[in-house]
Parts: structure tokens; sequence; C-alpha cells
């Protein structure tokens, strides 16, 4: 027996381009493949574990702040969720330079909260439907004691007086409630990085303190208050549909990639959220999270804006239109499709609601008597007819009482070929009714 050494046969040679070459390259590859799917886990890893600090994190800042509200109807499977969400003015949050700022004569120091904006969010997840209905806080209602008062005032008296107060109105069951003051709005708008709002006119506002240039501003802090809560440069109207746009900015902010992709951003904005905007305890994080999943496709522009059809008073309350309102009610009710009513730019006038008195500004007889049987048979209501104050009137004119211009242009629109809508002047010795007709 041999005690040399076996000698191992010599490796093949590897040509390049070979089989052997190609195994080489699969190993490494392989190798640098397993490292990445290995990197990929560990990040996977870190965000579920992320996520679910996250989701513990918010679930306890939610519940924590959550408030009883005894009026509040509890959910239905499948059914509709309409949220109560109000807008409160009181001055209790405010510290004293913001005190000095917001009510420097101290009218409203100790005047209690009303609500400054009120808006039920309509949210039916079977329908993937959202509709953000607004209430204008002088809107007449009755009063429990009798005789009448706006619907704002409820809220000095409590969340659950205010909820009892709109389903009572709207006939629409509310099931939770959100509540935002003058510190939280400041507090996410300024969390968000503001919002751009583009100006026609410069804007001066000397009780809200909105002052912009003509242009597109980043509206943050106190000027974005300013912007939803500033009504003398128009009308309660008008604030309403600058709240609205807000609303719009706001949600176009929340769900783009630079908040969403941004953890910080998102945590801050949770803590931030929930330490300030106030809601009722049945509307956890598990409601929110099972909405959210549900609409995860939503964008600002699939939400319905719509304000309750209704028209100011002279005696500083606004009236809804009965018919209107009731019709959108029902349809939200009902999950029919939703009428015109209460969207921007949709008269709340009809002939129902429109008494006019009907003068001959002309030399011809009869003409008042023949507009009084047009008018009447349309569902107006003549109050009387007559000769006007003189007989040469070139063009019929549309004069209104005060308070009641819309109604006069609505009437001048639908049956006058758009006659001139001016205020009523004193030779026309007509005081009552919404409207004067002179025909010329």
């Amino acid at each position: 027996m041999s005690s040399e050494t076996p000698v191992r046969p010599p490796r093949p040679a590897v040509r390049p381009g070979g089989p052997g070459r190609r195994r080489l390259r699969t190993t490494r590859r392989g190798r640098i493949l397993r490292r990445v799917l290995g990197s990929l886990a560990l990040i996977a890893l870190v965000v579920v574990i992320a996520g679910v600090a996250l989701f513990f994190h918010t679930r306890a800042l939610v519940d924590r702040t959550g408030v009883s509200c005894s009026a509040c109807a509890p959910e239905q499977a499948q059914a509709p969720m309409n949220v109560l969400v109000l807008g409160s003015d009181s001055r209790a949050v405010l510290d004293p330079q913001d005190l000095q700022h917001y009510d420097p004569t101290a009218a409203d120091r100790h005047a209690g909260q009303r609500a400054d904006s009120i808006v039920l969010l309509h949210i039916d997840p079977t329908a993937a439907r959202a509709v953000a209905l607004a209430l204008p806080r002088d809107l007449r209602v009755p009063s429990p004691g009798g005789g009448f008062q706006k619907i704002n005032s409820f809220y000095n008296q409590g969340v659950s007086a205010m909820v009892k107060a709109v389903h009572d109105f709207t006939g629409l069951p509310v099931n939770h409630y959100v509540e935002v003051n003058f510190n939280s709005f400041r507090t996410v708008t300024d969390a968000l990085g503001g919002v751009n709002v583009r100006f026609t006119r410069k804007v001066v506002d000397s009780d809200s303190g909105l002052n912009q240039p003509a242009g597109c501003n980043l509206l943050t802090g106190d000027q974005a208050l300013a912007f939803v809560r500033v009504r003398h440069i128009d009308s309660d109207y008008g604030r309403i549909a600058r709240q609205q746009l807000f609303i719009k900015l706001m949600m176009d902010k929340v769900l783009s990639a630079g908040t969403l992709l941004n953890p910080q951003k998102v945590v801050s904005l949770i803590n931030l959220g929930a330490g300030n905007v106030g809601h009722d305890t049945g509307l956890g994080l598990s409601t929110m999270s099972s909405l959210a999943l549900r609409f995860r496709h939503f964008s600002s522009n699939d939400l319905d804006f719509r304000v309750v059809p209704s028209l100011p008073q002279p005696d500083g309350y606004v009236v809804a239109n009965t018919a209107q309102s009731t019709a959108l009610f029902t349809a939200l009710r009902t999950g029919r499709q939703l009428p015109d009513y209460g969207k921007q730019g949709v008269s709340a006038v009809d002939a129902s609601n429109v008494a006019a008195t009907i003068l001959n500004g002309t030399k011809l007889a009869g003409v008042a008597a023949q507009a009084s049987t047009a008018l009447t048979a349309k569902g107006y209501t003549v109050l009387r007819t007559g000769n006007a104050d003189r007989s040469d009137y070139a063009a019929t004119v549309v004069y209104y009482t005060p308070g009641n211009q819309e109604k006069a242009q609505f009437l001048a629109t639908q049956l006058f070929g758009g006659a001139q809508v001016q205020p009523v002047p004193p030779a026309l010795n007509v005081s009552n009714g919404d409207a004067v007709v002179v025909l010329g």
C-alpha cells in the first residue's frame, strides 16, 4: 500500500462566458437579492411596529379626550352617520393677549359660548357619499319655552341641547359631534403649514382683523381664523362659502403626499387634533379607522357642500324655506338623489314666499290686473293692484322693501325679463310686502 498523498485532480479550466462563470454570477446575484429582501423585510417590520405604536398612541389620545353626549343617537348598522361639527366662539380658551385682540371691549368675555359655525356632516359609507350641510348661525327655530330663538344660542346650554336643536330642525339623527374652538383651529392650520387662498381684491376688516392684499396668500394662525369668521364684508352666507372653501383646501393639504408620507407631520397632527378638538366618547378610533378605510379614495371634490335653503330677515333672523329644506332633509334621510336646493348660487326663493304689489306705470288701462292674474297663477301672492305715482315709466321696475332684495331679484328674473331691481322709493308709499312691481 502506497503512503503517498493522493493528488486531487485538476479543476477544469473555465472558459470566459462558460457555464462556471454563470454559476458564479448567479451566486453573487443571489446574495445581493437576499440582502435586499432582508433589508425590505426589516423596513416592513419597522413600519408595522411604528404603525401599531401609532395606532395605540392615537387610540389613547382619542379615547381620553371624548365627552359624553346624552342626545347623540346610537349608530345603526349599514345606516348613514351624521356628525355635528361646531365652531365655538367661546373666549374662555383665549389668553389675555388674544382676549384683547378678539374682544377688546370685553363685551363677550362672560357671554358663554355660541356656535360660530354649524355643519351637519352626513356620511353614507354604503353609497360612498358625504354631504356637508351648513346651518346659518341665525337660523330661526322654535324655542322650548315658546316663541323663537337663533339656533346657535342653544350651544350656551351645552352640547346635548345643540344636538337636540339640530335634530329637531332637520329630523335627522345626530350620532356624534366635533367641536373646534379658536385655539384648535389656529393650531391645526399652523401644523399643516397654512393654506393658500386667492383673493380677487384687497380685503381689510377691522372687526375680524382680516387684512389681505389681492393675490394668492398663505393664511396661517390669526389670519386663517379671521378668514373663516369675517362676515361684515358681505353676509353670513358669504362666510359659510369661505368656510366651505377653507375646508376643501385643508382636505387637499391633509390628503396630499407631502402630509401622509411625512410621519412626523402625521404624528403632530394626531397629537394636536386629539388634544385640541372636542368630540363625544362614541366617536372612537375604531369608528374613525373604519370610515377612513371605506373613504380611502375620497377627495375634497367628492364632498357635497350645501346650505339650508333660507333667507335673512330684517329682524336679524334667518328663515328657512320650508318646502326646499324638507325636500333636502328627506333625500338625506332616505338615501335618494339630492335636489339642487342649498347649493351655492341656487336661490332659496320660490313663488310661494314672495308677496308683491302691482302698480300700473303706463297710460294703458288694465295692465296691473293682467299682471296680477299671471303672478297669482304662478303661485305668487299679490297684495293689491293700483296705479303708480306717475304714468310715464319707460320700463318695468321691481322695487324691494328692506331686507327683501333677493326676493325682488327672483321676481324680476322669473317674470319680467331681468327688469331693474331697486329699493322702493318713498314716492310709491308702500311699506308692506316683499316687492313692488311698477309696470312700464
